[in-house]
């Protein structure tokens, strides 16, 4: 179980860092825009990428704090000690 929260710890910072670099890259497209159907197009995928950023931010934040408690010696003994107990 300790593996699965690292991982998805990992993954929602993974988005998180790649959302944030499609952003610096629509801001970019933005600043050379001249087209007015362009522009209205890159300011809605900007909008949706920072809607992204904010989500993966918080199920970050949140994982990170499970990822966390999960890794201390107490809950580690617990999960270790009661794996037969949780099967019956």
């Amino acid at each position: 179980m300790l593996s699965i929260v690292t991982e998805m710890h990992n993954y929602f910072r993974d988005l998180q860092s790649y959302y944030k670099i499609a952003k610096g890259d629509l801001i970019s497209r933005l600043e050379d825009a001249t087209d007015e159907a362009e522009i209205q197009e890159l300011q809605r995928q900007l909008h949706e990428v920072n809607e992204k950023i904010t989500f993966f931010h918080v199920l970050n934040n949140s994982i990170s704090t499970v990822d966390t408690v999960l890794h201390t010696d107490k809950m580690i003994a617990e999960f270790g000690t009661n794996k037969t107990k949780s099967k019956a």
